[in-house]
């Protein structure tokens, strides 16, 4: 059985341009000539599984954060079935559950209560919700003297005080400090290896790549796609390009872009010879071949290498090397990337490849092509992490302790 099922989920929001035809619909009076109604969400249909991790990836206004309610219940849904089984831990929007009058304290009883705690297991749990937010100086002063920050370690400690079967995250983590992020991480990934699964909506896409095993893809209320992380953050980067004319293409690796400048080609060199693996450490080249079919202002290209889970490893562009690369209409042309020293650590690898304007592909996309080479790295040296630096040891020698530390560690004993 599913932990959550969502069955053809439809939610439709009705705005009314004044508050008297709000007013007249409340009590029952036809204001419906008046009502614009507004689809946050059309016919989304998932579910998940016991220890399943998915994020839900999309633009601003695709509807994400309306889902999320729709499933803890906090909303309704104007069409379809919702069905979960299971205790969800939930942190929505920063300041849901919270009253900024009452102090910390009391906000811990009211929010722990809306998530289904009793007050006798928020009595049991107070000390741990207290210690882990680390804001035992503040605890009872007035909500609205925290800072977003103070907030959000408040609502997280709260949601995760009693191990759910659902945990379930919006983006608040992301007002947090990196320290506490990096203390959430942990306590989210500890819930995970417990069997907790995790519905989490992030624009971070190591967070996403991190803690999920699948994506979901939403657009204007609509599902796009159900895919691993890596994927559809491709599809992602894709769908965010600024561009009226940008067109999206899924058959070869995710591909978009306006078609101004073309990529014909991408390939992989080692001594002038075609590779699709090499020994770490060796010189590599990144040949693209591509075509300016009309005429443009300015041309930037660049690569980026992801990991066979999606992770970043390195990239750059002709605008940040202050190239400019030949843009005559009408003609190819091919230019050459050389990465003299490639120290990656064994494993496969993808090219993504790109032709925009400017410094990034959100200004003006007029190809980006993921997953446009790949190639296979080979390692005699066993280390750990993602890419060979030169480490050495350095022989140790001993240290002379003063008479003063001498003292201060025989008092401590």
């Amino acid at each position: 059985m599913a932990l959550i099922s969502v069955e053809n989920v439809s939610k439709v929001f009705s705005i009314y341009p004044l508050r008297r035809h709000k007013l007249q619909a409340l009590l029952g009076i036809d204001a419906s000539r008046h009502c614009i109604n507004k689809w946050a969400l059309k016919e989304i249909s998932f579910s998940i599984e016991a220890g399943e991790s998915i994020a839900i990836v999309g633009r601003n206004g695709s509807g994400k954060s309306t889902l999320l309610k729709l499933i803890c219940q906090t909303l309704s849904p104007s069409e379809g079935l919702i069905t979960v089984n299971g205790r969800i831990g939930a942190l929505l929007e920063l300041g849901i559950g919270f009253h900024e009058e009452l102090s910390g304290r009391e906000n811990v009883y009211i929010s722990g209560q809306l998530l289904g705690m009793s007050r006798h297991e928020i009595d049991q749990h107070i000390d741990s919700i207290i210690g882990f937010s680390e804001l035992a100086e503040y605890i009872d002063i007035q909500l609205k003297k925290y800072s977003s920050g103070m907030q959000m370690r408040l609502a997280f400690s709260v949601a995760t005080a009693v191990r759910p079967e659902i945990l379930i995250v919006d983006e608040a983590l992301s007002v947090g400090d990196a320290y506490f992020q990096h203390k959430c991480f942990d306590k989210i990934k500890a819930f995970q290896a417990l069997g907790t699964s995790l519905l989490f909506v992030s624009h971070d896409p190591l967070a996403v790549k991190t803690l999920c095993d699948r994506a979901i893809l939403l657009d204007k209320g609509k599902m796009l796609a159900d895919d691993s992380p890596a994927a559809i953050l491709d599809y992602y980067n894709a769908l965010i390009s600024n561009s009226e004319n940008n067109k999206i293409c899924i058959d070869e690796g995710v591909r978009s872009g306006t078609g101004e400048a073309k990529l014909l080609a991408v390939d992989v060199y080692k001594d002038n010879e075609k590779i699709q693996a090499v020994l770490s450490g060796s010189k590599i080249q990144i040949h693209v071949t591509y075509q300016v079919v009309q005429k443009i202002p300015d041309l930037t290209i660049g690569f980026l290498i992801k990991d066979r889970v999606g992770n970043e490893v390195f990239g750059s562009n002709t605008f940040l090397m202050q190239k400019k690369p030949p843009l005559k209409q009408g003609e190819k042309f091919q230019i050459i990337f050389e990465l003299a020293d490639f120290r990656l650590a064994a494993g496969s690898y993808n090219l993504s490849i790109a032709l925009h304007s400017s410094y990034h592909h959100l200004i003006k996309n007029y190809d980006w092509w993921d997953h446009a080479a790949t190639i296979t790295v080979i390692s005699d040296e066993v280390f750990a992490g993602v890419v060979r630096l030169d480490a050495a040891y350095l022989d140790g020698s001993p240290i002379e302790l003063s008479l003063q530390s001498c003292i201060e560690s025989e008092n401590n004993e």
